[in-house]
């Protein structure tokens, strides 16, 4: 049993089962309910703790869909997760919370071998910003002692950070020549030269998200 541990263990769960109340995982939030409880009388985690492993367990639990507040959805709870877990596995928020940083510079899309056209999707730029910056925003929500409020999906998306680095990707994008697509459907042929020689391309987000360039790992193609 562990008998000392900050709040942000409760403030997890608290906001874990939340979200999973908004989304209909009606048995995963009596089951943080559950935890919230124990906690409050007894200190115990164990309960929360057998939320994990295995075929159906909390660990598959997907948040959101593939629209822009359900992907920051899903990483926020990600994130949560990974803290209530962390504490009642006895790591330090420290710990925790550096385990969570992610500071690749790489954004993916798509490109054809044959001719250069390239398209990076309005899904790859949220998926890039969420996974950098969400961390980050834990590090601060906590830091300001304003946890729970990272809950708030809606006010994290209205904020002027994340709109003023979508509009600075978006322009990146565009100087590279890169196209941006609210199209998702993968390209089998290129729309600009018909080849099929199509593939999954990364990108390097440099200097400070002041340049774009072709990452190193990428399959060559005629320019």
């Amino acid at each position: 049993m562990l008998r000392f541990m900050t709040d942000y263990y409760k403030i997890s769960l608290e906001v874990l089962s939340q979200i999973l109340k908004v989304e209909g995982y009606d048995h995963w939030e009596k089951w943080m309910q559950e935890d919230i409880k124990l906690w409050e009388t007894t200190k115990s985690v164990e309960h929360h703790l057998h939320a994990y492993g295995g075929m159906g367990s909390f660990n598959d639990v997907v948040i959101g869909y593939n629209d822009t507040e359900g992907l920051w959805k899903g990483r926020v709870f990600g994130g949560f997760q990974s803290i209530a877990y962390g504490l009642a596995s006895g790591d330090s928020l420290a710990i925790i919370l550096d385990r969570m940083q992610n500071n690749s510079c790489i954004i993916s899309g798509w490109r054809c071998l044959a001719c250069g056209n390239a398209k990076i999707t309005t899904k790859d730029v949220e998926v890039f910003i969420a996974s950098n910056l969400i961390p980050k925003l834990f590090v601060e929500y906590i830091n300001k002692n304003q946890l729970p409020d990272l809950g708030a999906i809606d006010k994290i998306l209205a904020s002027e950070i994340i709109i003023n680095q979508r509009n600075t990707l978006k322009v990146l994008i565009s100087n590279a020549g890169i196209d941006l697509s609210e199209d998702t459907n993968w390209q089998w042929n290129c729309p600009k030269c018909g080849s099929a020689d199509t593939c999954s391309y990364r990108w390097e987000v440099k200097e400070s998200e002041t340049k774009i360039v072709d990452a190193k790992d990428n399959l060559p193609f005629i320019k």
